[in-house]
């Protein structure tokens, strides 16, 4: 079976493939629509969050009209709904050529559920959050069937799997309510094999995906399961690039509790973009000297302008941290280090205490 993922941030497109690793799936992560693969899960990170201008449709279109036949075809977007999510679909869906469109938000293990259509982060609309304060991607809507409404598309909302059968019937869009992992593994089993479908959904559906179809068996000369760094990095940094007030709080906890190398933009700073490029130009000559042997990343943005900056020659996506937080083996033309990458705005104030554990093979 393929599966392929077109989605629109890096670390998503991460987060995205490591549940599937971990199961024993092969996997690859793409930074251009020309570099198609075949490996059994591809995802492509189109670059698209932070606007969805000609360049981000094409990137979509691309991918999607590259990618008609797959067995199983994805749009992932974020859990909290930043970005073009209404756009991507769309795009997507019409370039595929699916006629049918299942939409499935929910990242229960994550605290982001779907009631009504709506999307909640731990129980309160995702817009009346901090994401809804988000410096770089506010979020203004919670409600999907708004979102899709306000780009011409009606969507349906099913209440659970069984009214969701009955909704694809006679409509073309519809988002499922889900409050549990159990829920999306339901709507996994029950869809999975229908080839018309576009599935457009959170790494929380692709979790669920990953427990659910089975892992095919590992090819003759296929890469063994992944060690990232066994020995763990001796020389560990912690950049932070998110103005994510949740990661700014994250980073003090390091700085409370830990003797950790660390970089991290100025928030008083006029111009984030030449903050970000200062940071990833600190990052990218702590690697090629030798001072550093292993990151964690906290931003999106900052983990694909590093990446690029070095550039790296590929990724291979190792297993999950924790839930979303991806840990990847990055290989440039001199050497191979461990990445772990985490969203701005993802996890509890010690989170970046266990990655930087993690990085460096520290038993929690």
């Amino acid at each position: 079976m393929r599966l392929r993922i077109i989605t629109d941030d890096f670390t998503s497109a991460l987060d995205g493939t490591a549940c599937f690793a971990q199961n024993g799936w092969d996997t690859a992560v793409l930074l251009k629509s020309s570099g198609m693969h075949d490996a059994a899960v591809v995802s492509l990170d189109t670059g698209s969050r932070e606007n969805f201008a000609a360049d981000a449709s094409a990137a979509v279109s691309a991918a999607a009209t590259a990618w008609c036949a797959a067995d199983v075809l994805i749009q992932q977007f974020d859990s909290t709904l930043r970005g073009s999510v209404a756009q991507q679909c769309i795009a997507a869906r019409m370039a595929s050529g699916r006629s049918k469109l299942l939409i499935a938000p929910a990242f229960p293990a994550a605290g982001r559920t779907t009631e009504g259509g709506v999307v909640y982060l731990d129980g309160v609309p995702v817009h009346l959050t901090a994401f809804g304060q988000d410096p770089t991607h506010p979020v203004v809507v919670s409600n999907l069937q708004a979102l899709f409404a306000a780009h011409g598309v009606k969507v349906t909302v099913a209440r659970n799997v069984a009214h969701a059968g009955v909704l694809l019937l006679t409509h073309d869009a519809v988002v499922v309510d889900a409050h549990s992992e159990d829920e999306l593994d339901q709507l996994v089993r029950c869809f999975i094999a229908v080839p018309e479908l576009l599935w457009a959904g959170s790494t929380g559906l692709l979790r669920s995906m990953a427990r659910v179809i089975p892992a095919p068996s590992v090819r003759d000369g296929a890469q063994a399961p992944c060690a990232a760094s066994a020995n763990g990095a001796r020389r560990p940094w912690l950049v932070v690039g998110s103005l994510n007030p949740r990661s700014r709080r994250q980073l003090e906890v390091v700085r409370m509790k830990r003797s950790a190398n660390v970089l991290a933009t100025d928030e008083s700073r006029s111009s984030p973009e030449g903050a970000l490029w200062d940071l990833t130009r600190q990052t990218v000559n702590l690697l090629r000297t030798g001072t550093c042997d292993g990151l964690v990343v906290t931003g999106g943005e900052t983990a694909r302008k590093i990446v690029d900056a070095l550039p790296a020659v590929s990724l291979r996506v190792c297993h999950e941290v924790e839930p979303g937080i991806p840990l990847v083996l990055v290989k440039t033309t001199t050497s191979t280090f461990p990445m772990i990458a985490k969203a701005g705005g993802f996890g509890d104030d010690q989170a970046l205490l266990r990655c930087l554990d993690a990085i460096t093979g520290v038993e929690p």
